[in-house]
């Protein structure tokens, strides 16, 4: 009995989110489309931001074993506080100095993202073993091929690890960084986060599914054709011991 009570609302579930996609409107779905390519690059934007920091910085922490003690729990009490917190006061701050929403997005996912990257990267760096460490300084390996062969090498299976968080991690802070109410004022942009926030605050649920859909679909789909392949790449051909 309880399979066929599952079955049936799974039916029953399926049929009524097909009755709600067909009342979606042609320029809707073109908004939604669109919406969804603006954030994937937003996103990507995003994370490239907070590689160009948080890699040499997390390397230069997780190296150093003093460095690492005295600057974790300082990153740790920092990335603790919520971005959303912060946010109004980055809106009103670029109001005043300009750039609005298009920049204040990409800082408020760039907050709530680039930890996850940073204490995958200091793990990555503090994982690398002593004697491979030593064996640079005794052929005299320059900076460049110490990161080529070594870093590089070693903190790569955690550094797709903490991209693949901050990835799902930006898209989730979307949907609140692309429409924003602040002091009576709506602040939006072009994006599939402002799509699905803008349908649930009119009580579009036709279009609140289908962006919602949209957004998992991406989302599943760069996880299975891009970071499960390098999932794959990192047991296999960035390994320290291969």
């Amino acid at each position: 009995m309880i399979g066929v009570a599952v079955s049936l609302s799974i039916i029953y579930a399926v049929v009524k989110m097909t009755g709600l996609t067909a009342l979606v409107t042609r320029s809707e779905l073109r908004s939604i489309v669109v919406g969804g390519g603006a954030t994937f690059l937003r996103v990507e934007f995003t994370l490239l931001i907070a590689a160009l920091w948080t890699i040499p910085a997390g390397v230069a922490i997780g190296l150093n074993a003093r460095r690492s003690a005295a600057i974790q729990p300082i990153v740790q009490v920092v990335s603790s506080v919520p971005a959303t917190a912060l946010f109004p006061i980055i809106i009103l701050l670029l109001a005043r100095i300009g750039g609005g929403l298009a920049v204040g997005s990409i800082v408020l996912m760039l907050l709530g993202t680039q930890w996850y990257i940073l204490f995958n990267v200091i793990a990555g760096a503090s994982a690398l073993p002593t004697e491979l460490k030593e064996v640079c300084g005794v052929f005299r390996f320059s900076r460049w091929e110490r990161w080529r062969r070594l870093i590089l090498r070693g903190i790569f299976p955690y550094l797709i690890t903490g991209f693949v968080a901050a990835s799902g991690g930006a898209w989730n802070a979307s949907i609140l960084a692309e429409y924003f109410h602040l002091k009576g004022q709506t602040f939006s942009m072009t994006g599939l986060g402002a799509v699905v926030s803008g349908a649930a605050d009119k009580g579009n649920y036709p279009v609140l599914l289908v962006g919602t859909m949209l957004m998992a679909l991406i989302v599943l789909t760069i996880n299975r054709l891009v970071w499960r392949r390098l999932y794959t790449l990192a047991s296999t051909r960035f390994r320290l011991d291969a």
